[in-house]
C-alpha cells in the first residue's frame, strides 16, 4: 500500500521519472537513494506539501518494511470493535486527559460521531491492534475521532503511518476536508498535524459549571427540532463535530426553549450547543440546563467573549483548551 502511494505522488512530479525514484520499487535497491536525489537536488521543484507527504510515506515504508507491522483499514482489518477498544484503553491510560470508556459507550460515540471503517486505520503486529486512526465521514469532510498508539510500541512512526494512509484514503475518495481537535499541551501531536499539513482553524475551550442557582422559570422544555432551529438562528459559530446536529440527533437529550434562543443537554450534563440572542438569555439558559446536574461544555469557540464572560462569572472551570485543525485537500478528477 505504501508503495503505490509513494508512486502515485512521484506521478504528480514529472520531473521525479526522471530520477533515481525507481530505487523504492525495486528489488535489492536503496530506496534512500530516490529520497537523497530528490530533497537535494531538486527541494524548489517539488511544492511544500507533496514534500512532506513524501517524507512520511518513506517513513512509513522504511517502518513497513523493518517489521511484520500492518498500515490498513480497519474494515479490511480482521478484528472486531473489541480489539480496537482494547488497543484503546491502553494508548489512553496515560492520556493528558484519561480516557477508560466501558465497550458500549466506546462503541456508541464512534456511532454517533459517524464512525467509518473504511476510512479508519489500524497498525497491526503479532495478530493485535498496536495503534489506531478512527475516522469518519460526513459527505465531504472526514473527522479524527481519536486516534493512539499502545504504549510499548511509541516512537516507531505508527502514528505517521496511520495518518498519512488515512488522509491519502480521503484524498483518493474525493474528500475536501479533513478535521480534528488537539489538546492544548499535546505538542507530539501538534507538530505532526502540522507537518501533514493542518491548520488551526479556531480556539475551543472546555468548562465545567456547578451553577450556583439552577432556575427553569424562564425557560421552557421543548422538542429536539425547535430548540435546533433557534439555537441555529442565533449561533455566532459552527458546533465542532461531536456538538453537531447530527451527530446529536439520536442521542437522548434535554432541550429548553427560550424566547431568545436555547440550549440542548446531553447525558452526564453535557452541553451539546446554546446560543442566544443576548448575554441575559445566555443566563437564563444555562440556569435551566442546571437542573439535569452539573455541566460540561466541551469545544466552546473562545471567541466567543459573551459565552465565555458569563461562564467565568458563574464560577465555571475551564479545563481543556483545543485547536481545532483543518487539512484541505486537493479535488482529484
Amino acid at each position: 500500500m505504501i508503495v503505490a502511494q509513494m508512486t502515485a505522488l512521484r506521478a504528480k512530479c514529472p520531473f521525479a521519472a526522471q530520477s533515481p525514484m525507481s530505487a523504492w520499487n525495486s528489488p535489492g535497491r536503496n530506496p534512500k537513494l530516490g529520497l537523497t536525489w530528490l530533497i537535494r537536488k531538486r527541494p524548489q521543484q517539488l511544492a511544500r506539501r507533496e514534500k512532506t507527504r513524501f517524507l512520511l510515506l518513506y517513513a512509513s515504508w522504511i517502518h513497513e518494511s523493518s517489521n511484520m507491522t500492518r498500515i490498513v483499514s480497519f474494515a479490511g482489518s480482521g478484528f472486531d470493535m473489541g480489539a480496537l477498544h482494547c488497543a484503546m484503553l491502553d494508548s489512553f491510560s496515560d492520556y493528558i486527559v484519561p480516557l477508560q470508556p466501558d465497550a458500549d459507550t466506546f462503541q456508541a460515540a464512534l456511532r454517533s460521531r459517524g464512525f467509518d471503517p473504511e476510512a479508519s486505520y489500524v497498525a497491526v503486529d503479532d495478530d493485535e491492534i498496536i495503534g489506531f486512526w478512527n475516522v469518519a465521514t460526513r459527505n465531504t469532510k472526514r473527522y479524527l475521532i481519536g486516534s493512539g498508539t499502545r504504549i510499548g510500541h511509541r516512537r516507531k512512526g505508527l502514528a505517521s503511518s496511520l495518518g498519512t494512509a488515512a488522509i491519502n484514503a480521503a484524498e483518493n475518495a474525493g474528500i475536501e476536508s479533513f478535521w480534528l481537535e488537539v489538546i492544548e499541551g499535546n505538542a507530539g501531536a501538534e507538530r505532526l498535524y502540522k507537518k501533514m499539513g493542518f491548520d488551526v482553524t479556531r480556539m475551543l475551550d472546555c468548562y465545567r459549571l456547578d451553577h450556583p442557582s439552577p432556575d427553569p422559570s424562564l425557560c421552557k422544555p421543548a422538542d429536539f427540532g425547535t430548540v435546533a432551529n433557534a439555537i441555529q438562528r442565533y449561533s455566532i459559530w459552527e458546533p465542532t463535530w461531536q456538538n453537531a446536529t447530527e451527530t446529536i440527533s439520536g442521542l437522548q437529550l434535554t432541550s429548553f426553549l427560550h424566547e431568545k434562543g436555547g440550549v440542548i443537554v446531553g447525558a452526564g450534563g453535557l452541553v451539546h450547543q446554546m446560543a442566544a440572542s443576548d448575554s441575559s438569555a445566555l443566563e437564563d439558559l444555562l440556569a435551566a440546563a442546571a437542573t439535569v446536574g452539573s455541566l460540561t461544555l466541551v469545544n466552546v469557540d473562545s471567541a466567543d467573549i459573551a459565552l465565555s464572560s458569563l461562564l467565568q462569572e458563574l464560577g465555571a472551570h475551564r479545563f481543556i483548551v483545543q485547536s481545532e485543525m483543518r487539512l484541505l485537500l486537493p479535488i482529484v478528477s
